[in-house]
């Protein structure tokens, strides 16, 4: 017999269609925003596979790639409503069950890829993946991310006053908008599919981003001044539904935990890798200027502005516990 899993997602309606091997047999349903080949296409690949090792072909993994089940927040909703089983967030669309999480996006809050390592895989983590389960009931199985965000310009840039009055896009998020607005920078608020036009047509001067998806989305074209700010090093919480966690044997759960683990540390090593080499082709084959700027300076406008929006959003403590790491 036949079990039919059917959901609508934002884009499409789906019907995935399973035929258990077993009465233990399942086949998750995992959505992915970006394309196969990106790291976390990869690691996703690699959590169906390590995942059907580990419980004997019980459990195994359909993932839909490109958005088919709809972008980062329909992603959300539907793990939470148990229609799908896996899938990535971004901190903004989990702060509003966990704030916390904002946390880990604060500019400069990490010092590099190894502190950022240790506080994904440490309390910090652990404090704020709780929180997580227990306002919106999805288990965090780790993190994916590793890739450093820096400015893209369509002017040249050499110090930081260059920066006074260029209209950048930016997250409408409160802490970004502020730490950027510390150094003169216009904030902007555009979907992220129509940057690209936006930078054609002059409606924004720049965008902060990693290099892999300045590749991906082809800014290179239209910005060509790539401003090495390194202002944060992308956290991506790897998800699983609590419901669906909740129906597995304890077996099954420990074999979910244990291959999410392995996948999160193959993806964020990957995309660190991947970081630089992306990094290296801007420059190299499509023409970008990287600029270093006096980082220490930009930091120490940004952590001022930011010591009033942190103590209002109640991280002080998680921030202060990553910054002693």
């Amino acid at each position: 017999m036949k079990i039919n899993r059917c959901f609508k997602a934002s884009v499409l309606a789906m019907c995935v269609m399973a035929m258990p091997l077993t009465a233990q047999a399942k086949e998750l349903v995992a959505a992915n925003v970006g394309p196969a080949d990106t790291a976390q296409g990869q690691a996703m690949k690699k959590f169906g596979e390590r995942l059907e090792e580990l419980t004997q072909g019980e459990l195994t993994v359909q993932v839909f790639y490109d958005g088919q089940l709809g972008g980062l927040n329909e992603t959300f909703e539907q793990l939470k409503g148990g229609q799908i089983d896996i899938g990535v967030g971004v901190p903004g669309v989990l702060a509003e069950y966990a704030p916390q999480i904002q946390a880990l996006v604060v500019p400069f809050v990490f010092r590099d890829f190894e502190h950022w390592k240790r506080t994904v895989n440490g309390p910090v983590a652990d404090k704020i993946n709780a929180i997580v389960k227990d306002k919106a009931d999805i288990q965090v199985l780790g993190y994916f991310g590793g890739s450093v965000r820096n400015l893209v310009t369509r002017t040249e840039v050499s110090s930081l006053d260059d920066l006074k009055g260029l209209r950048i896009r930016l997250h409408p998020s409160e802490i970004l908008t502020t730490a950027w607005s510390s150094v003169g920078i216009q904030p902007t608020v555009m979907a992220y599919g129509e940057i690209y036009n936006g930078l054609q047509l002059g409606v924004v001067d720049g965008l902060e981003n990693e290099p892999e998806w300045i590749l991906r989305m082809k800014f290179y074209e239209q910005a060509k001044t790539y401003v090495l700010t390194e202002h944060e090093i992308v956290t991506r919480p790897f998800l699983f539904s609590g419901k669906t966690f909740a129906s597995l044997s304890s077996a099954h759960q420990a074999a979910v935990l244990q291959a999410g683990k392995e996948a999160a540390e193959f993806e964020y090593e990957l995309e660190h890798r991947l970081d630089a080499a992306s990094r290296l082709e801007l420059a190299n084959e499509h023409g970008m200027k990287l600029v270093e700027v006096d980082k220490g300076n930009f930091q120490s406008f940004v952590q001022k502005a930011l010591v009033p929006v942190i103590k209002n959003q109640g991280l002080e403590e998680l921030v202060g516990d990553i910054l002693s790491q």
